[in-house]
């Protein structure tokens, strides 16, 4: 039955992507579509197929974990329906009356203590809607969620393409085709949601004076936030800068930067005094301090049973929550998110994938550095949006990771930018003088 409910929705979709103008797309077919949206559904079972196979401790395994918590509150559809829209939608749900459902659920809670949103909550949400259609079957999960991430990434390249004709193959690379963008952001997790609502939100805030777009973006500002808070932060000041220049125009463009990140980090970093929120120093402390007891193995899984020491533990400054300390931790966290794993730590499958998109990274930027464009032709908007969110999101992985694995999963939503910020710098056709064997590939 899963087999033929997971065809079914597959068929079912590929119909879709023919059908939507959305999937209209400047330098991508239909058909190119399709396969790339095939291609991530083969990842996706992969995925599926290391967690289940390989790696069988299922209390452990993120793409079972909040799957099976989502259970109980689709079990509840049966029994009680006005409880399970409540619980889907987070209306009214904060009551003793549904304790009950709550501590059924192994991952709904959180062990650090924190007054910002818990975002377990929406990937079980998730799994618990998409339960109505799946019958409870895992991999019908990872076909709507590979069809959700395409969507987003389709929207990121919508957005760029028109900034990088010349670059259209690359650009479809960067976007769709990075190594962990196909594994990490194919699977029953947080990143094809991620994807989805950072896409939509990227793509729709050019075109934010309009009633739709408008709409869009709060939607997907919302999804976002409530998917990944750290990601909906780095983000914020990338669209801020991006929404002035439309609105007024490219000069000056890194004094706007400037003063966006003063006036948007001050605030942050003070958000506390303004409103009932903890400091995000106070939450980046302690999700370190949490990461270092999974870490070395002083917590346990949903049945009680300890969580062995991590295989890629790395050793990282303690971040107390303080400016100063945040900043004198930044360069061993850029290094750490960067550049690692290095070649003698790839001792696994995934972090072998990490290793080689890190490669990757390094030689494109050896080949940016010969053949950077001319300063005055680099379009210093979009460069300064990609690397604006990249930093931000490196920075808050690294000081708060030391697990090189959930380093190399972490900042897979990052590399589509970092690498679409690296188009933007490079010269093509000054790269393709020199290295005329690479025409065959790029043209």
């Amino acid at each position: 039955m899963e087999i033929l409910l997971t065809l079914t929705y597959t068929s079912l979709f590929i119909y879709i992507i023919h059908k939507m103008k959305f999937f209209d797309v400047d330098g991508i077919s239909k058909r190119t579509f399709s396969l790339l949206f095939i291609l991530k559904l083969i990842f996706g079972f992969s995925l599926w197929a290391i967690y289940t196979f390989y790696y069988t401790d299922r209390a452990t395994a993120d793409i079972y974990k909040y799957f099976d918590d989502s259970a109980v509150i689709y079990n509840t559809l049966q029994t009680n329906p006005i409880d399970y829209f409540k619980l889907l939608f987070g209306i009214g749900n904060n009551t003793p009356s549904f304790d009950h459902y709550y501590s059924e659920m192994n991952y709904w809670a959180r062990k650090v203590d924190s007054n910002i949103y818990n975002d377990s909550h929406t990937i079980i949400r998730f799994n618990a809607a998409v339960r109505i259609f799946s019958f409870g079957y895992y991999n019908v999960h990872t076909v709507v969620i590979c069809f959700l991430s395409l969507i987003g990434l389709t929207a990121i390249y919508k957005t760029f393409v028109t900034h990088l004709q010349d670059k259209k193959r690359e650009l479809l690379f960067a976007v769709f085709l990075l190594p962990s963008v196909l594994f990490w952001g194919s699977g029953v997790l947080k990143e094809g949601l991620i994807f989805f609502a950072l896409g939509l939100l990227i793509y729709y805030s050019t075109k934010l004076f309009k009633i739709k777009s408008i709409i869009a973006c709060i939607a997907m500002a919302l999804l976002l936030a409530f998917s990944k808070f750290y990601v909906w932060l780095a983000i914020f000041p990338s669209i801020i800068l991006l929404l002035w220049i439309n609105k007024t125009s490219s000069k000056k463009v890194f004094l706007k930067f400037i003063l966006v990140v003063l006036i948007v980090g001050g605030i942050g970093l003070n958000i506390d005094s303004i409103v009932d929120i903890q400091n995000p120093l106070v939450t980046l402390s302690l999700k370190q301090n949490e990461f270092n007891q999974l870490a070395t193995g002083q917590l346990t899984d949903s049945n009680n049973n300890p969580i062995p020491t991590a295989n890629s533990l790395i050793q990282i400054k303690t971040l107390e929550p303080t400016f100063y300390s945040f900043f004198k931790n930044s360069p061993q966290a850029l290094i750490n998110t960067l550049f690692r794993p290095y070649i003698w730590e790839l001792k696994s499958p995934l972090i072998l994938l990490a290793g080689l998109e890190t490669l990757l990274i390094l030689f494109t930027s050896l080949l940016i550095f010969l053949f950077i464009k001319p300063l005055k032709e680099i379009k210093w908007t979009y460069v300064l949006f990609c690397f604006s969110f990249v930093l931000i999101q490196f920075l808050i992985i690294g000081e708060t990771t030391p697990i090189l694995g959930a380093i190399a999963r972490y900042k897979t939503i990052a590399l589509p930018f970092l690498a679409i910020g690296l188009l933007f710098l490079i010269d093509k056709e000054k790269l393709l003088k020199k290295m005329s064997f690479l025409k065959k590939i790029l043209n």
